[in-house]
């Protein structure tokens, strides 16, 4: 099967086969060493953010594994309303109960009205598709309910019998929302205290960086504390003022500034491309409605502006490791190398693989 594949420039996900790229073994501790020194933190090598091999084992080891923060509960406030996430290759929802709780499930279409996935969705890039419930098309906004609940926009998330649809566990965390592909898997960490959305939306920024660039560009500072789960960083503004960071693994930075609370949802979009999910939260006290509608405005430009400026470096490091001939050691933050090390782990925890077979089969691929 690897063979005929790979005469159509095509290589399936087979983490039984392993993941290779440019004559690296992506999985090998090896891999990352050199990338986790303290004394000289630095990248790691370019495959990890340009080659499709790294992004498959990251949806292996981090995208299927992890608790990820998606959005606000304040999107979607009423009953039957959803918000839709794709985690890796698989699209997911979230949607407001009748009672008022969460309730997380794997899309109905995952591979659109396709019969097998076609080649041009599996390049690392998600795909603009009227399938907007399929793991590899690019999201869509949040569906808000009809006067009769669902809608016909919601067929292709729940189908007709959402009960049946595969379960992800879901937490309302603080103000922001969490899932985890493992409809067992144990609570996450506490949620920081006492914020409360101040606006009923996140707003959308897309650069292109790879999803880890994006992170550490996002937490630059100072590590002042850690925990398992989440690093603590000192730094500052764009305009010099002093911020809090924290960043919680794999896809949240909260930035913490001016009596605000920036909350950066980071999401791949393509090898080399992060989708940025963007809440503003603030102190219990202090809702949307206490806030005139130009201050709102005010807030989310300083934020922006924050951001982009945040941003400029991982989109030149995305450029500069895209080249072919991109070999040099590049330093890395504290964000970084707190990153890399949790990926490094995620990537020897994870299950061997030990089922040959494909989930599905292609032309080329059929039989083997």
């Amino acid at each position: 099967m690897a063979l005929a594949a790979a005469t159509a420039g095509f290589v399936p996900d087979r983490p039984d086969l392993g993941h290779h790229a440019e004559g690296l073994d992506l999985a090998d501790p090896a891999f990352f060493a050199d990338s986790l020194d303290p004394r000289a933190p630095r990248l790691l090598p370019p495959a990890a953010y340009r080659a499709l091999a790294f992004a498959e084992l990251e949806d292996d080891a981090v995208w299927t594994r992890s608790w990820l923060t998606i959005g606000l509960g304040a999107e979607i406030p009423a009953a039957d309303d959803l918000l839709p996430f794709t985690a890796g290759h698989h699209g997911l929802h979230v949607q407001r109960t009748a009672e008022g709780g969460l309730v997380g499930r794997f899309n109905k279409a995952q591979h659109g009205g396709c019969r097998a996935v076609p080649l041009q969705c599996r390049t690392g890039t998600k795909t603009r598709c009227s399938f907007t419930a399929c793991g590899y098309s690019r999201d869509g906004a949040v569906l808000p309910a009809g006067l009769e609940g669902p809608t016909p926009a919601m067929h292709q998330y729940l189908g007709l019998r959402p009960e049946r649809l595969l379960p992800v566990a879901v937490r309302a965390w603080g103000p922001m929302v969490r899932i985890n592909l493992d409809p067992e898997a144990a609570p996450p960490a506490a949620a920081p205290e006492g914020l409360v959305a101040l606006a009923g939306e996140t707003r959308r920024a897309e650069y292109a960086a790879n999803w880890k660039l994006a992170a550490q560009a996002l937490a630059e500072g100072d590590r002042f504390a850690q925990a398992p789960e989440s690093l603590h960083l000192t730094g500052r503004l764009a305009t010099g003022e002093a911020a809090s960071l924290a960043l919680h693994f794999p896809n949240l930075v909260l930035i913490e500034a001016r009596g605000e609370t920036c909350a950066v949802m980071l999401q791949p979009t393509a090898l080399g491309q992060t989708l940025l999910r963007i809440g503003l939260l603030g102190p219990q006290g202090r809702a949307a409605p206490d806030l005139e509608v130009s201050l709102l405005e005010a807030s989310w430009d300083a934020w922006l502006a924050e951001i982009a400026a945040r941003m400029a470096p991982a989109v030149a490091a995305q450029a500069a490791l895209t080249r072919p001939d991109a070999d040099e050691a590049v330093p890395t933050n504290a964000a970084g190398l707190w990153l890399q090390a949790n990926l490094a782990a995620r990537v020897r925890a994870r299950p061997a693989a030990t089922d040959t077979q494909p989930l599905y089969a292609t032309a080329q691929g059929r039989g083997c």
